[in-house]
């Protein structure tokens, strides 16, 4: 983890411990066969930077956050996969995929550990063509296709990972497509 908060060059992409008092209503929104997801409210809240005037500007949180959660394989089993996964999904953050990753977390009561990222208000793409398909122009489909390829491109060819488990529900939806659970070879 230090490794990667070294390469950060933005406030905003620091990696953080968040201790899991600090996330409250978490609730699963999916269960998938690499575990489960859920939703929940970061009470510390985002990083972000704010501007005061002219070219002056603070840190700040965005209280309260909406974040995702996601257990990392196998933390029960071995404590050292969960880190390897982390460090995979690290390496295609810091080569230009565009899913926001917070930090990492552990569940006190389980004693798993959990990657924390950006939520996506539509779910996954699955969801989101069942539900708005109809209401979609042309230009809005081919947007998402357009950002889909560029995510999954630079996951090949900037951090030369292959996508193992590539499915619409491993491609969530918010204000543009982002591919999560990346089942990595």
């Amino acid at each position: 983890m230090k490794a990667f908060q070294l390469r950060t060059w933005r406030y905003e992409d620091v990696i953080e411990w968040i201790p899991f008092d600090r996330l409250s209503v978490v609730e699963q929104i999916g269960k998938g066969g690499f575990g489960s997801v859920y939703k929940a409210t970061w009470l510390d809240g985002i990083r972000k930077v704010e501007k005061i005037n002219g070219d002056n500007y603070k840190r700040a949180r965005k209280q309260s956050s909406a974040v995702a959660l996601k257990t990392l394989a196998s933390s029960m089993e071995n404590n050292n996969d969960y880190l390897k996964e982390f460090k995979s999904l690290m390496t295609c953050k810091l080569n230009f995929t565009k899913l926001a990753i917070y930090g990492i977390t552990q569940n006190t009561e389980t004693m798993e550990y959990l990657m924390v990222f950006q939520y996506a208000n539509n779910g996954s793409l699955s969801k989101y063509l069942r539900n708005n398909f109809c209401n979609l122009t042309w230009p809005t489909k081919l947007e998402i296709l357009k950002n889909i390829s560029k995510e999954l491109d630079n996951i090949h060819d900037y951090a030369k990972y292959i996508h193992a488990d590539f499915h619409s529900g491993n491609i969530l939806q918010d204000q543009q497509s982002y591919i999560a659970d990346l089942g990595f070879v």
